[in-house]
């Protein structure tokens, strides 16, 4: 016999020992794992699908606040006792009424205090009425979609008045 056919016997002959038990621990380790990552995967799918759902709407809403703007420009310069400027109120009105209900709202900014998530500031204007950044005018209205800020409120904001500036340099 050769000395590789006698290798061969011998390792034919002797079985390996394999320890099954720390095998099998392994094996359900690893299977738990698993386990867990694919309960954690369909977690997170369906927490990505229900806010898909939820904001499924927010780009037509988005589209839709051109047409609202046109709409309050309209109004603000139509005369106060014409009824066709009555009539597109209550169409403005329905509107945002509808698209209330589905999550859009206005958000509110003249007299707050300046918030850069929900504002944005256009201009600032001296002010010695506020020490902080304060809401003076909205410019263009914001809106929100369930929470979340569609488009913020283009403002002009207080600022210190001039002579405040001035009183501090000295």
């Amino acid at each position: 016999m050769t000395k590789k056919k006698h290798k061969q016997d011998q390792e034919q002959a002797e079985p390996v020992q394999v320890d099954e038990g720390n095998e099998r621990d392994d094996l359900l380790g690893r299977l738990q794992r698993l386990s867990a990552d694919y309960l954690n995967y369909q977690k997170r799918a369906g927490r990505e699908i229900a806010n898909a759902r939820e904001f499924a709407n927010a780009e037509i809403a988005k589209d839709f606040l051109a047409v609202l703007d046109d709409m309050e420009r309209a109004l603000d310069h139509a005369a106060e006792d014409d009824p066709l400027s009555e009539g597109m109120q209550l169409v403005h009105d329905k509107a945002l009424e509808i698209l209330g209900r589905h999550g859009l709202k206005p958000i509110t900014a003249q007299g707050e205090p300046f918030n850069p998530q929900r504002h944005e500031a256009m201009m600032t204007e001296p002010s010695p009425r506020y020490d902080t950044p304060t809401v003076l005018k909205e410019l263009q209205r914001g809106y929100e979609f369930r929470g979340r800020v569609l488009r913020p409120t283009r403002v002009i904001i207080s600022s210190q008045a001039a002579d405040d500036n001035l009183d501090e340099d000295e």
